[in-house]
C-alpha cells in the first residue's frame, strides 16, 4: 500500500528523477530492484510507471518482434497511434536500447500492406495542419472512395497516403465528408475494402486521431472482456494515458459498453495488483 501510494502520489516526471537519483544514491538501478523485490503482474505495472513514456513503448516493440513471430497488433496499436513527436522518440530510444533501427527491425518482420503503413507512419511525415481545408479534405474523401468502394478491387497506395500523412483535424474533416458522399462511413469502407492487420492498422490510424479516448476504451475493454486478461495490454494502455485523458477515457468506455471502466478492472484483478490500476484508472 505504501509503495502503490508513493508511487502515484508522483507525477511521471517525478518518477523518472527518482530512478536517476535511485542509481547515484544506491550504486544499482531502480528497475532491477523492483524486479527483485516484487512479482507477477504489480511488479510489470510498477516498472513500466518509471519507465518514461518512449523507453516503455520500445520496450514493447522489441517484445513484440523477438523471437519467433510477431505481435502484430502491439505494433499496430503503438506505431499506429502515437504522434510524430512521439514516434521520433521511440525510434531515438530504440536504437539506444537495442542498437538496432526501429524501421529496419519492422521492416524485416512484416510484409505486405502492412509494411507499408507501418513504415509510412514511421517516417513521422503526418501532418500538423490544425486547419483544414475543407475543400481539399472533401476532394481527398472523394478519392478515396473512387479508391475504394467506387471501382472494382482497392487502391491501397491512395489510402496509404491519406492515412499516413494527414493530421488529426484533417483526417476528422475527411471522414465527416465521406459520410456524406458514401452510405458508409470511412471506418465501414476501410472494413469492406481491407482486411486483417491491415485493416486493424487502418481503423487504428482513423480512431486514434479523430477520438483518442475512445480508441483507448476499446483497448483496455478488449484487454478484460471475455475468459482471461490480457495484462500486457491493459498496463501497457492505462500507462501510456495516466495524465493524458484518463477521465475521457472512462466517459467513453461508459458511452461504448454501458459499463463502468474501474468495476471492469476491478473484477478482471486482484490484490495489490488491482489496487494499483483501479488508483491509475481513477485518476483524472
Amino acid at each position: 500500500d505504501v509503495l502503490i501510494n508513493y508511487v502515484l502520489s508522483k507525477t511521471k516526471r517525478e518518477r523518472y528523477e527518482i530512478r536517476n537519483a535511485y542509481k547515484s544514491v544506491f550504486g544499482k538501478e531502480l528497475l532491477e530492484e523492483i524486479d527483485h523485490a516484487l512479482n507477477g503482474n504489480f511488479r510489470k505495472a510498477v516498472i513500466d510507471l518509471f519507465r518514461p513514456p518512449q523507453e516503455r513503448d520500445a520496450f514493447y516493440l522489441y517484445k513484440s518482434m523477438k523471437g519467433v513471430g510477431t505481435d502484430e497488433e502491439t505494433l499496430i496499436e503503438i506505431i499506429c497511434s502515437r504522434p510524430n513527436v512521439d514516434l521520433i522518440k521511440i525510434k531515438e530510444e530504440y536504437k539506444r536500447l537495442y542498437n538496432e533501427e526501429l524501421e529496419k527491425k519492422v521492416t524485416s518482420d512484416t510484409s505486405g500492406d502492412l509494411r507499408k503503413i507501418l513504415i509510412s507512419v514511421l517516417q513521422c511525415q503526418r501532418s500538423e495542419n490544425s486547419q483544414p481545408n475543407e475543400a481539399e479534405c472533401q476532394k481527398i474523401a472523394e478519392d478515396l472512395y473512387k479508391a475504394g468502394e467506387g471501382k472494382l478491387g482497392t487502391d491501397e497506395p491512395t489510402f496509404n497516403k491519406v492515412f499516413a500523412l494527414s493530421s488529426p483535424p484533417e483526417l476528422y474533416s475527411i471522414n465527416t465528408h465521406y459520410s456524406q458522399i458514401s452510405s458508409r462511413t470511412l471506418s465501414e469502407a476501410v472494413d469492406k475494402e481491407f482486411s486483417g492487420s491491415v485493416k486493424l492498422a487502418l481503423n487504428t490510424i482513423l480512431e486514434a486521431n479523430i477520438s483518442p479516448s475512445n480508441y483507448f476504451a476499446r483497448r483496455i475493454n478488449k484487454a478484460v472482456k471475455g475468459l482471461g486478461t490480457n495484462d500486457k495490454m491493459l498496463i501497457r494502455n492505462l500507462c501510456a494515458r495516466e495524465d493524458v485523458d484518463m477521465k475521457e477515457i472512462r466517459n467513453s468506455y461508459q458511452t461504448l459498453f454501458g459499463k463502468d471502466m474501474i468495476t471492469d478492472i476491478k473484477n478482471d484483478t486482484s490484490g495489490d495488483y488491482q489496487k494499483l490500476l483501479m488508483t491509475l484508472a481513477s485518476r483524472d
